[in-house]
């Protein structure tokens, strides 16, 4: 089946690429002297300026030298209800919540879980309406045969 709309692989910029404008402004900003990082690296290395600006300096200039880490995943070990009930939704979100509130898991963890158990609350809605509406059209139906 052909792939019509929305994103292809492979397709647009690749991601980290910098656009024309701001690829001038970079190569501008190194051809016309030092670049503000060097700048701050210079007097972070210079042994006679202040203390204190030195410190400014390493600290401004370490994202850029040594960025963060991107946050590992790790898999999650509470249990919960089986969700294909409203209730039983209700007693996982709880579970979640004393569990984050228990410090078993963070906060973060805790909002990804629920919105896990949203998703399937929403599709056991969905199927629900589906089915009403099916009901209201067959009643409708009969009820114009008579």
């Amino acid at each position: 089946m052909a792939n019509y709309g929305g994103a292809r692989q492979g397709a647009g910029r690749p991601k980290g690429t910098l656009n024309k404008k701001h690829a001038e402004l970079l190569a501008g900003a190194v051809s016309e002297g030092e670049t503000p990082v060097e700048y701050m690296l210079s007097i972070m290395r210079d042994e006679n300026a202040d203390e204190k600006l030195r410190n400014w300096a390493a600290e401004k200039s370490a994202p850029f030298i040594h960025p963060r880490p991107a946050p590992i995943a790790r898999p999650i070990n509470i249990e919960l209800p089986d969700t294909k009930s409203v209730e039983g939704i209700r007693e996982a979100i709880a579970a979640i919540t004393r569990a984050a509130a228990s410090g078993q898991i963070a906060p973060s963890e805790a909002q990804s879980l629920v919105a896990v158990i949203e998703t399937q609350r929403k599709a056991i809605e969905t199927g629900e309406l589906l089915e009403r509406i099916e009901k209201l059209e067959k009643s409708v139906t009969a009820g114009t045969r008579r």
